[in-house]
């Protein structure tokens, strides 16, 4: 059994696959390892790059889907052997000579979630708890911090609590599944350990992409945070508070990057029109009438204190802000 499988879903990557797998197989004194790539119907040749990088790196299994991430990634951990199961993502890659010292770690603190730190860019991530937190702690500050938690990358998970709790992407979503299937998986952890190493580059080597307004993809996100819901309802009560921050972070999301994107071909009154409609949306609501206003006063949540106290003209001006320096900040990337 190797110590750790990499799961690599890939669609149209031929451009980048090649430095994604190199990241892994050029590591110093590491080789315990197996890499599972999934074509996701790749349009390009994507997997005529996988097969033949396979022919010289027998730990690489080429394996195909066509039906989205999440399917990809389930056929990844349907076929993983290792004790360990990390995800990579075709456009990232791994520093150079991290991952022996990433594994000696995980190893060493025997957690269900192993969680490490990465750079974006020029800039770095540090996600290591400052403290010693319970995993019902971790969880919350995950919840409450998404952008930098809740994503599957730049994690070791424990194949073994996959496998026995048959965890698996909701192959229904198609927003933040990561982020929903983290939530579960994390529900079964009993150590949640995270550390200051930069193990993993993310990249947005094609940002428009994920910036381009289509109103099938807020009804998406909406999809996602009923399901996660249904799961929080069961959990803590310490945990439904955090969700409640989770849900208006991703409201956040939501305006910045599919309303008052530039791409957005829509009025101003229409944006404000599909805000105002979102707003009302139950999931919103109740994450909107849950929190209290003190709980609000922090970057990520202030446009929510503006719509708790029925002010959304400021909201919104703090969406076009944060839209236009999305904008800014990858025309410069």
């Amino acid at each position: 059994m190797p110590a750790i499988s990499f799961i690599i879903p890939a669609y149209n990557a031929e451009e980048t696959l090649e430095r994604a797998l190199n990241s892994i197989c050029s590591q110093k004194e590491f080789t315990d390892y197996e890499i599972l790539v999934i074509d996701d119907g790749s349009q390009d040749n994507t997997v005529a790059v996988a097969k033949k990088f396979a022919q010289k790196e027998a730990k690489l299994k080429v394996l195909t889907a066509g039906n989205g991430v999440g399917q990809a990634r389930n056929v990844g951990l349907k076929h993983a052997t290792g004790q360990w199961v990390a995800f990579l993502d075709a456009d990232d890659f791994y520093i150079a000579d991290t991952l022996k010292q990433a594994l000696n770690i995980a190893h060493k603190n025997d957690a269900d979630l192993q969680i490490f730190s990465f750079e974006h860019g020029q800039k770095t991530i540090d996600l290591s708890f400052k403290t010693t937190l319970t995993s019902l702690s971790a969880r919350c500050k995950m919840l409450e911090k998404p952008t930098n938690y809740l994503t599957v990358w730049g994690k070791f998970f424990k194949r073994e609590i996959i496998a026995t709790r048959k965890l698996y992407f909701d192959e229904e979503l198609t927003m933040a599944e990561d982020s929903e299937f983290l939530i579960r998986y994390s529900a079964c952890c009993s150590k949640i350990c995270s550390s200051n190493l930069i193990m993993y580059h993310y990249s947005i080597d094609t940002p428009s992409a994920t910036r381009i307004f289509a109103k099938e993809k807020i009804s998406a996100y909406l999809k996602t945070l009923v399901a996660m819901n249904n799961f929080m309802v069961s959990q803590p009560k310490e945990l439904q508070v955090s969700f409640f921050k989770f849900t208006l972070i991703q409201l956040n999301i939501i305006a910045v990057r599919f309303i008052y994107v530039a791409t957005n071909p829509a009025s101003m009154k229409q944006k404000k029109q599909t805000l105002l409609e979102v707003c009302q949306d139950p999931i919103i609501k109740q994450a909107l009438n849950g929190l209290p206003l003190k709980a609000c006063l922090t970057p990520h949540l202030l446009p929510g204190l503006f719509l708790k106290l029925k002010l959304p003209q400021f909201a919104i001006l703090l969406f076009k802000i944060r839209s236009r320096q999305n904008q800014i900040r990858e025309n410069t990337n």
